[in-house]
């Protein structure tokens, strides 16, 4: 399963994918997942497309890709208010394997600006965007959303999206099957997979709280139908959990030696009163590699500066801390 992905002319294999996450999926910790490998595609962080035409994309810590990354999809949040014309010009002259458009952020603030889920909502806005978009980009583009608004009646307008999408020459999507209100209070609703997908021709990419290969194996039936699998929260938490899902050998894992490689590779790309709070979202979710990771994020919390993070991180993880279940240095 997921052995490899067609989107436009690219092939991408394995058909596995790191998620957009803010705060996260910058170039550092990009470059830290391709030393591990597995995946098949990494996503950026969610980029303002605004923003994106007053910075320097060899520079930017969002915008630069290193050849080691290897395929790179650049994920955009717009409203309709951009210069998309510009926008897209712009990413011409970056090497990249697809343009996506967010459709599913439900943030108030993203929403705020009326991107993300507010641009799913606004299906005439939407259509307009898309087919602005087309008529000056036509290289591979892809849309990542939810479910919609109201999990009572959702799936009439889900469908009219899927027309849209393959009337504009949209080549895949990704779905995170929650809805809009719910943030991640609830599970992800799996179970919606094989509807979805056999509602449109266009190839379909879960998402959605999936924490091993175990998960997919245990619920076959719902994830067969899919043409790829999308990885987010696990991937920050073990960056060479990608290698399980491809089948490659398991690795002896150091996490101390881990935690310090992002960081030095966080330093590199970012000044430090800019790394402080990557290095603090990035150890939210390592730390439940271990049994008692509350002390180490808890340690982090007292820190003042980026030194002072690795300074809490090392004294935690050079200890030898224990395990947890879900933290297995060696996948299944």
């Amino acid at each position: 399963m997921f052995e490899s992905i067609t989107i436009a002319d690219r092939t991408i294999a394995p058909a596995l994918f790191l998620a957009p996450m803010a705060g996260v999926t910058n170039s550092a910790f990009r470059r830290l997942l391709a030393d591990f490998g597995g995946y098949g595609a990494l996503f950026t962080e969610m980029l303002s497309a605004s923003a994106f035409l007053q910075d320097k994309a060899d520079e930017s810590p969002f915008i630069k890709r290193r050849t080691c990354e290897g395929q790179v999809i650049y994920q955009f949040r717009v409203s309709g208010e951009e210069n998309l014309e510009a926008v897209f010009a712009r990413m011409a002259e970056i090497d990249c394997t697809a343009i996506d458009l967010n459709l599913g952020c439900p943030a108030p603030e993203i929403q705020q600006k009326a991107s993300g889920a507010a641009l799913w909502r606004d299906f005439p806005r939407l259509q307009d965007v898309l087919e602005r978009i087309r008529r000056c980009y036509d290289g591979p583009l892809t849309v990542k959303c939810r479910l919609g608004d109201d999990p009572g009646n959702w799936r009439e307008g889900f469908r009219e999206r899927l027309r849209l999408f393959e009337d504009c020459g949209i080549h895949a999507i990704t779905v995170h099957p929650r809805f809009s209100t719910e943030k991640l209070k609830r599970r992800a609703r799996w179970s919606e997979f094989p509807w979805i997908a056999a509602q449109t021709k266009l190839p379909i990419v879960g998402n959605g709280d999936v924490c091993s290969r175990m998960d997919v194996d245990a619920n076959r039936a719902l994830f067969e139908p899919l043409a790829g699998l999308m990885l987010g929260r696990m991937a920050a938490v073990k960056p060479w959990i990608f290698r399980e899902f491809a089948g490659l050998p398991p690795l002896e894992i150091d996490h101390a030696e881990v935690w310090d490689r992002l960081y030095r590779y966080t330093l590199e790309d970012f000044p430090p009163e800019r790394a402080f709070g990557r290095l603090k979202e990035f150890t939210f979710y390592f730390a439940q590699n271990f049994f008692f990771g509350h002390e180490l994020h808890k340690g982090i919390q007292k820190a003042q500066t980026a030194a002072g993070i690795r300074e809490a991180a090392m004294k935690f993880l050079e200890g030898r801390p224990q395990l947890s279940a879900g933290g297995m240095a060696s996948p299944a």
